[in-house]
């Protein structure tokens, strides 16, 4: 029976890993009210499009910063010093924002250029495009309404990642800190991450002390350990407080 709980629980992490191992996060943070405010765990690319433009066809601010970061996974923000300052953003810290649309994992790709195409046609909005790799980026932007799109190079696949990310974290620091109207909203879109040789070691969902414990309690125990730490610290990642995996899903991989 031991032997059964382990081969169930090894079975349910390979299917979640090769699941989950193609999808990236995507954030959207606004100083206005919008429709949609809501975060999730796992949501289609196809369905993200259309509850973002719902909130973003009324034309809610001046400046919509769509930024675009390619080769990435939930797990590479798994760190506090990977995008601190977005972070700051994502976790409520920053009271200027009111509205935060946040989906740990991205099935499928969602495609930003219907959003700045969106915003042109419904909004008026003119559009000055930003290479993220770049050096000495002009932060001098004209009038509103105006979409800011800025587009960082793809993340290495070694362990400069974080230095990387970091890196482009601090330019959109700078580009927000220079936006000359309270009224913003970012679109964070990324792209998911590729892998060397089927190297998967960096998703990490769990660890093989686990399969000492029949499965239902692993589970159990990990999302209280999750909300335990929501409750007591503000020390948290940028998508701590997101579970990668619901209890709702776990059990529907489970019973069948």
């Amino acid at each position: 029976m031991m032997i059964s709980r382990k081969l169930m629980l090894l079975a349910l992490r390979a299917v979640v890993v090769d699941a989950l191992r193609d999808t990236s996060p995507f954030i959207l943070l606004s100083t206005s009210e919008l429709l949609s405010s809501a975060s999730s765990n796992v949501v289609s690319a196809t369905s993200l499009l259309s509850d973002v433009w719902s909130s973003l066809k009324t034309c809610p601010s001046d400046y919509y910063i769509i930024a675009t970061q390619p080769g990435v996974h939930a797990t590479d923000y798994s760190t506090q010093k990977a995008t601190p300052r977005l972070r700051e953003k994502v976790l409520g810290n920053d009271k200027a924002i009111r509205s935060n649309i946040t989906v740990t994992e991205v099935v499928g790709l969602l495609d930003p250029t219907f959003i700045r195409n969106g915003l042109e046609q419904e909004c008026g909005a003119q559009v000055t495009k930003i290479d993220g790799g770049a050096s000495g980026i002009s932060l001098e932007f004209k009038s509103g309404p105006r979409v800011i799109d800025i587009t960082f190079p793809a993340l290495s696949l070694h362990e400069s990642r974080l230095q990387e990310l970091s890196h482009n974290d601090a330019v959109l620091a700078d580009v927000l800190d220079h936006i000359p109207s309270s009224k913003y909203t970012l679109i964070y879109v990324t792209t998911p991450r590729e892998y060397e040789d089927e190297d998967l070691s960096s998703i990490n969902y769990g660890s093989s002390d686990d399969l000492q414990e029949p499965i239902h309690q692993d589970l159990k125990r990990d999302f209280a350990e999750s909300i335990r730490e929501d409750d007591t610290s503000d020390n948290r990642s940028l998508f701590q407080k997101y579970q990668f995996l619901s209890p709702g899903m776990a059990t529907t991989l489970i019973i069948y």
